[in-house]
Protein backbone atom coordinates (compact mmCIF):
# COMPACT_ATOMS: atom_id res chain seq x y z
CA UNK A 1 0.00 0.00 0.00
CA UNK A 2 1.52 3.15 -1.33
CA UNK A 3 1.76 5.91 1.77
CA UNK A 4 1.78 8.92 -0.36
CA UNK A 5 -1.09 10.47 -1.34
CA UNK A 6 -2.09 13.58 -3.46
CA UNK A 7 -5.96 15.57 -2.50
CA UNK A 8 -7.14 18.95 -3.94
CA UNK A 9 -7.74 21.44 -0.77
CA UNK A 10 -8.68 24.25 0.67
CA UNK A 11 -6.17 25.30 3.08
CA UNK A 12 -8.43 26.25 6.39
CA UNK A 13 -5.63 27.58 8.73
CA UNK A 14 -1.99 27.63 9.34
CA UNK A 15 0.32 27.46 12.66
CA UNK A 16 4.26 27.90 12.90
CA UNK A 17 5.73 25.20 13.86
CA UNK A 18 9.40 25.41 15.27
CA UNK A 19 11.35 27.61 13.11
CA UNK A 20 10.70 26.94 9.37
CA UNK A 21 7.68 24.05 9.95
CA UNK A 22 4.24 25.00 9.66
CA UNK A 23 1.06 22.96 10.99
CA UNK A 24 -1.70 22.93 8.43
CA UNK A 25 -5.43 22.70 8.54
CA UNK A 26 -6.87 21.29 5.35
CA UNK A 27 -9.68 20.42 3.69
CA UNK A 28 -9.41 17.70 1.03
CA UNK A 29 -11.74 16.11 -1.47
CA UNK A 30 -10.48 12.65 -0.21
CA UNK A 31 -10.24 12.67 3.12
CA UNK A 32 -11.90 15.51 5.05
CA UNK A 33 -10.27 17.81 7.18
CA UNK A 34 -7.16 16.66 7.67
CA UNK A 35 -3.80 17.99 9.25
CA UNK A 36 -0.36 17.91 8.08
CA UNK A 37 3.05 19.18 8.87
CA UNK A 38 4.83 21.16 6.15
CA UNK A 39 8.59 21.00 6.74
CA UNK A 40 10.46 23.97 6.09
CA UNK A 41 7.42 25.63 4.64
CA UNK A 42 8.34 28.96 6.63
CA UNK A 43 12.04 29.67 5.01
CA UNK A 44 12.30 31.90 2.33
CA UNK A 45 13.14 29.96 -0.30
CA UNK A 46 10.49 27.75 0.21
CA UNK A 47 8.49 26.49 -3.26
CA UNK A 48 5.06 25.96 -0.68
CA UNK A 49 5.28 29.28 1.06
CA UNK A 50 3.19 31.28 -0.79
CA UNK A 51 0.60 28.26 -2.00
CA UNK A 52 -0.21 27.74 1.93
CA UNK A 53 -1.96 30.71 2.98
CA UNK A 54 -5.75 30.20 4.13
CA UNK A 55 -8.20 30.56 1.70
CA UNK A 56 -6.09 29.26 -1.39
CA UNK A 57 -7.30 26.29 -3.20
CA UNK A 58 -4.24 23.68 -4.11
CA UNK A 59 -3.03 20.37 -4.96
CA UNK A 60 -1.63 19.36 -1.99
CA UNK A 61 1.34 15.73 -2.46
CA UNK A 62 1.73 13.92 1.10
CA UNK A 63 3.02 10.81 2.80
CA UNK A 64 2.03 9.38 5.53
CA UNK A 65 4.14 8.93 8.75
CA UNK A 66 2.85 7.78 11.83
CA UNK A 67 2.24 10.61 13.60
CA UNK A 68 0.96 13.36 11.00
CA UNK A 69 0.76 12.88 7.54
CA UNK A 70 3.82 15.37 5.97
CA UNK A 71 3.12 18.39 3.08
CA UNK A 72 6.05 17.50 0.27
CA UNK A 73 4.60 19.40 -2.48
CA UNK A 74 1.93 21.45 -3.20
CA UNK A 75 0.28 23.27 -6.69
CA UNK A 76 -1.40 26.29 -6.23
CA UNK A 77 -4.35 25.72 -8.00
CA UNK A 78 -6.55 29.34 -7.31
CA UNK A 79 -5.07 31.63 -5.54
CA UNK A 80 -7.62 34.34 -2.94
CA UNK A 81 -4.75 36.82 -2.74
CA UNK A 82 -5.44 37.60 -6.15
CA UNK A 83 -9.30 38.75 -4.99
CA UNK A 84 -7.60 41.48 -2.92
CA UNK A 85 -5.42 43.01 -5.33
CA UNK A 86 -7.88 45.32 -7.42
CA UNK A 87 -9.58 46.16 -4.20
CA UNK A 88 -9.67 49.06 -1.50
CA UNK A 89 -8.03 49.02 1.13
CA UNK A 90 -11.67 48.83 3.09
CA UNK A 91 -13.03 46.36 0.75
CA UNK A 92 -10.04 44.34 0.56
CA UNK A 93 -10.56 43.62 4.87
CA UNK A 94 -14.16 43.20 4.72
CA UNK A 95 -13.36 40.43 1.74
CA UNK A 96 -10.70 39.33 4.09
CA UNK A 97 -12.99 39.15 7.03
CA UNK A 98 -15.81 37.27 5.12
CA UNK A 99 -13.69 34.45 4.11
CA UNK A 100 -11.94 33.93 7.12
CA UNK A 101 -15.48 33.56 9.14
CA UNK A 102 -16.13 30.92 6.30
CA UNK A 103 -12.99 29.03 6.86
CA UNK A 104 -13.36 28.99 10.52
CA UNK A 105 -17.18 27.48 10.12
CA UNK A 106 -15.60 24.88 7.51
CA UNK A 107 -12.99 24.05 10.35
CA UNK A 108 -15.29 23.41 12.76
CA UNK A 109 -18.42 21.64 11.08
CA UNK A 110 -15.78 18.90 9.13
CA UNK A 111 -14.52 16.43 11.32
CA UNK A 112 -10.74 14.68 10.70
CA UNK A 113 -10.29 12.43 7.91
CA UNK A 114 -14.19 11.96 6.59
CA UNK A 115 -16.02 13.84 4.42
CA UNK A 116 -19.49 13.11 2.79
CA UNK A 117 -19.71 12.96 -0.82
CA UNK A 118 -20.61 16.22 -2.84
CA UNK A 119 -19.26 18.28 0.84
CA UNK A 120 -15.86 19.54 -0.87
CA UNK A 121 -17.27 20.59 -4.36
CA UNK A 122 -20.49 22.31 -1.98
CA UNK A 123 -17.70 24.22 0.31
CA UNK A 124 -15.47 25.24 -3.08
CA UNK A 125 -19.02 26.68 -4.24
CA UNK A 126 -19.21 28.72 -0.76
CA UNK A 127 -16.08 29.84 -0.88
CA UNK A 128 -15.79 31.32 -4.35
CA UNK A 129 -19.66 33.20 -3.95
CA UNK A 130 -17.44 34.95 -0.97
CA UNK A 131 -14.69 35.69 -2.88
CA UNK A 132 -17.19 37.16 -5.97
CA UNK A 133 -17.54 40.52 -6.19
CA UNK A 134 -21.30 41.30 -5.71
CA UNK A 135 -23.11 40.82 -2.61
CA UNK A 136 -24.27 37.32 -2.44
CA UNK A 137 -25.25 37.00 1.72
CA UNK A 138 -28.56 35.19 1.41
CA UNK A 139 -27.34 32.48 -1.58
CA UNK A 140 -24.29 32.00 1.07
CA UNK A 141 -26.74 31.52 3.91
CA UNK A 142 -28.50 29.12 2.20
CA UNK A 143 -25.28 26.70 0.73
CA UNK A 144 -24.77 26.76 4.34
CA UNK A 145 -27.94 24.96 5.96
CA UNK A 146 -27.52 23.14 2.82
CA UNK A 147 -23.54 22.09 4.08
CA UNK A 148 -24.91 21.87 7.72
CA UNK A 149 -27.71 19.29 6.56
CA UNK A 150 -25.17 17.24 4.11
CA UNK A 151 -22.84 16.79 7.07
CA UNK A 152 -25.69 15.43 9.38
CA UNK A 153 -26.79 18.47 11.66
CA UNK A 154 -30.05 20.06 11.74
CA UNK A 155 -31.64 22.58 9.77
CA UNK A 156 -31.03 25.83 11.33
CA UNK A 157 -34.73 26.77 10.50
CA UNK A 158 -35.51 23.91 13.24
CA UNK A 159 -33.13 25.42 15.81
CA UNK A 160 -33.28 28.05 17.99
CA UNK A 161 -30.63 29.96 16.48
CA UNK A 162 -30.90 34.04 14.38
CA UNK A 163 -27.25 33.01 12.41
CA UNK A 164 -25.40 30.67 11.48
CA UNK A 165 -22.26 31.39 13.55
CA UNK A 166 -24.24 30.68 16.83
CA UNK A 167 -24.95 27.63 15.49
CA UNK A 168 -21.74 26.53 14.55
CA UNK A 169 -20.67 27.69 17.99
CA UNK A 170 -23.20 25.95 19.77
CA UNK A 171 -22.34 22.42 17.52
CA UNK A 172 -18.54 22.77 18.20
CA UNK A 173 -19.52 24.13 21.70
CA UNK A 174 -16.74 27.21 21.08
CA UNK A 175 -17.26 30.47 20.59
CA UNK A 176 -16.87 31.73 17.30
CA UNK A 177 -13.63 34.02 16.54
CA UNK A 178 -14.68 35.97 13.31
CA UNK A 179 -16.63 38.65 12.42
CA UNK A 180 -20.36 37.56 11.86
CA UNK A 181 -21.84 38.87 8.57
CA UNK A 182 -24.35 36.46 7.78
CA UNK A 183 -26.59 36.70 10.73
CA UNK A 184 -30.61 37.21 9.55
CA UNK A 185 -30.63 40.58 10.71
CA UNK A 186 -28.03 41.69 8.55
CA UNK A 187 -29.57 44.25 5.66
CA UNK A 188 -27.28 42.08 2.73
Amino acid sequence: MSRSFSSQAIVLKRRAMGETDRLLTLLTQDRGKLVVLAKGARRLNSSNRANLEPGNLIQAFCIETKGLALLTQSRLLFDTSRIYQNLSQQLALKKISHIQQILEIFDRLFVEEFIDEGSFALAKEIEKLVLCDNNQAIKIKKLLNQLLILLGYQDIKDTKHQNIQDYVAEISEQKMKSFDFLNTHSRS
